[in-house]
This record gives structure tokens, sequence and C-alpha cells, in this order.
């Protein structure tokens, strides 16, 4: 039983660790600078010239978009990747072919874009090394999941396996970042220097994803509480039970003393 309340401790002691974690990083997110619009950033900036972490919401846009060619759509882009597998043959050392030769290629295509809403825009810098990022792209591919499965198996020569990624014009974004001016004064969104640089799809997907981590801690939290309480009332059952065996032990060697004396 003593060993079962251990496990049991150690559990609400990772839980609460754990929670505690999750209760801080939500914290964290929650003391960030939350910019209703842009025009709120523009006075922002003039009160805290630097350092000033800030979250955005708006939708892309882009003066020098780039259309996709086998988008069907044709919508603009500003953010293109293109991953390009395929199965070769080359020539061995003795003049043999090997017909196992695998490539990759990889293609970026990008142009500078901005997240605008009604009253301004705002410039992003670098947005591809933010985390969460790739998540922000809309997938595309030449063929479904088990055709691409099915090529992979075969290796057959000359089998070229397209994938891509895009970023519309036009898609709702939220950003978390440094905001400065640029040397022509435009607002800016760029990596801060203390905190992770981070996208999410979507306005509401940061307070979304806030009010899990809250819930998370709680869950954590509310396990802890119930390991430890079963682990307490283990041990004070274990207690309670040595206590009355040498209170036991003690009464019949007492009464054994009694029957010995004349």
């Amino acid at each position: 039983m003593l060993q079962i309340a251990f496990y049991l401790s150690c559990g609400a002691t990772a839980c609460y660790l754990w929670g505690r974690r999750i209760k801080g990083r939500a914290d964290s997110f929650n003391s960030i600078t939350r910019v209703v619009d842009f025009k709120c950033l523009d006075e922002l900036l003039k009160e805290e010239a630097t350092n000033l972490l800030v979250v955005v919401s708006g939708k892309v846009a882009s003066t020098t978009p780039f259309n996709c060619k086998n988008d069907k759509d044709l919508l603009s882009d500003v953010f293109d990747a293109t991953l390009e597998m395929g199965f070769d043959t080359k020539l061995d050392d003795d003049g043999g072919l090997l017909n196992n030769y695998f490539k990759c290629l990889l293609q970026i295509k990008d142009t500078p874009w901005y997240l605008e809403d009604s009253t301004g825009q705002v410039k992003v810098v670098g947005p591809e090394l933010a985390e969460g990022f790739l998540d922000t792209l809309k997938p595309q591919f030449d063929m479904s999941p088990s055709e691409i499965l099915h090529k992979i198996e075969k290796r057959e020569q000359g089998t070229k396996l397209i994938c891509r990624g895009s970023l519309d014009t036009g898609t709702s974004l939220t950003i978390i970042g440094e905001a400065v001016r640029d040397e022509a004064g435009n607002l800016t969104i760029q990596k801060p220097n203390e905190h992770s640089f981070m996208v999410f799809s979507g306005e509401g997907s940061f307070d979304k994803m806030v009010a899990n981590l809250k819930s998370n801690s709680e869950f954590y939290f509310f396990y802890s509480k119930i390991f430890g309480t079963v682990a307490v009332a283990i041990a004070v059952m274990k207690g309670v039970r040595f206590i009355r065996r040498v209170l036991r032990e003690r009464a019949e060697n007492a009464d054994s003393d009694n029957e010995e004396t004349p």
C-alpha cells in the first residue's frame, strides 16, 4: 500500500509541475500586448520605442503577389513551396545501372507581404522562420495519398511526386512578434529577441490556444489533487493501522507481565 501511495504522490507532483508550467505559458501569452487595430499599434510605438511585443491579427496582402500556375482558382500567393520527389537511374563504377536512386528538390518562391485591417497595414519580416508558419500553408497534391504510397513502393523510373504549400492573399493570420518601424518609417512585425516568433491561422486562433492552455493546466491541477488526496489517505490508513498494532502489542505484553508477577 505504501508503494502505491508513493507512486500516487509522484504522479501528483508530476501533474502539478506540468500544470504549473502550462499555466505559466498561458500567463506569459496573456501578458503580451493585444493590438485591437493597426492604428493603435502606431500609438503604442510612440509610447514604447523598443522591445514592444505584440499580438496582431489581419489579412494577408501584397503589392506584388504571384499566381501558382497549377492552382485552378488562380488565387494570388505571397509564398509558395514546391517539393518534388522522384526516382531516377544513375551509373555505378562498373557502368551498370542503379534503379533505386532517389532525388528530392525543394523550390521556394516568395514576395514581400503585409497584414492589413480596416485601419492600416503592417509589414511582416521573416515570417517563414516563425513557429507555426508551415501550418498556415494551403497544401496541394498532384495525386491522392494512396497513389503517392503506390509510387513510392514501386520506385518506378521517372516517377515524380509533387506537393505544394502556399499562403494566399486574404488569409486571416494572427502573429506574435516585435513591433518596430523600418528605415522608411513603416510599421513592421519582426522576430523578437526574447520570445518565440509565432504565427496562427485565423484571427481567433491565438485566444483559442490560450484558452486551451488554461484548460489543460486546470486538468493537470485537478488530477494532481486527486492523486495527492488518495496518496495521503492511504498513508493515513497505513499509519493508523500501525499505531493500533503497536498499542495492541503493548497491551498484550502488559497482560503477560501481570500474569507472570506473583
